[in-house]
């Protein structure tokens, strides 16, 4: 597969208190590594610049508490087929799968991704697709992780709590390489917890990486999530 596939299973913000955020559904915790091997932001990120020496640093966030309850296991899911549009590329028809009730949403100024919301507009899966395939699942990990340390401000109490590869059985019964990261930050006032994961579908490149934010007491909703869109996510054709 000559396209890269960044199924963003993302799980949104709260739409409370995270203004100039990751407020329902903006894309910047998944920052796309370029062709010269660099990584940019994907969408706006909301961050403010490390403090020089000669400025005082603020204190960390003291993270406002969610009494959202938990997101559920046993969850029922459904396939969608969808078409994005990459940057100067041809149409891409993809299928995933993701929980029953999440809506379509897309908008104008990201051709190349579309989500699936939840009523609240506080989880979701977001799938994008650009290209070119150049790293392995391990090597894009490393790069998300310099351009997190390095983009998201102090404040924002970045923490990285797992990263690891492996592989997993797709529905096809072929093994697919991953990688995942776990980390939590506070974009605004509430603690997020995410978990990317980059998928070689297709030989030992990575041609697919999901996104999943969410709470903190999402983490078990959120695992059953990633593992079905890590099996499911495929291009169509």
């Amino acid at each position: 597969m000559r396209r890269v596939l960044l199924a963003g299973l993302l799980l949104l913000a709260l739409a409370l208190g995270v203004g100039g955020g990751y407020y329902a559904g903006d894309r910047y915790d998944t920052p796309e590594p370029s062709a010269i091997g660099t990584a940019g932001p994907l969408g706006v990120l909301s961050t403010s610049p490390s403090p020089t020496p000669t400025e005082p640093s603020l204190p960390v966030k003291t993270p406002v508490p969610n009494n959202l309850d938990p997101l559920e296991t046993g969850l029922h899911y459904t396939r969608h087929t969808f078409t994005v549009t990459p940057k100067d590329e041809p149409s891409v028809d993809l299928s995933i799968e993701t929980p029953q009730g999440w809506r379509l949403t897309r908008d104008d100024k990201y051709p190349a991704e579309v989500k699936y919301l939840d009523d609240q507009k506080v989880r979701g899966v977001r799938v994008q697709a650009v290209e070119p395939v150049v790293q392995t699942p391990a090597d894009a990990m490393a790069l998300l992780i310099l351009n997190l340390k390095s983009s998201q401000a102090p404040q924002n109490d970045l923490q990285i709590r797992s990263k690891t590869t492996g592989k997993v059985a797709g529905d096809d019964g072929q093994s697919r390489p991953v990688a995942t990261l776990i980390y939590t930050y506070i974009p605004g006032d509430t603690l997020r917890y995410v978990i990317v994961r980059w998928v070689a579908t297709q030989g030992q490149l990575n041609d697919v990486t999901m996104s999943i934010t969410g709470l903190p007491q999402d983490a078990n909703g959120l695992n059953e999530v990633l593992q079905k869109a890590t099996t499911t996510v495929h291009e169509v054709g």
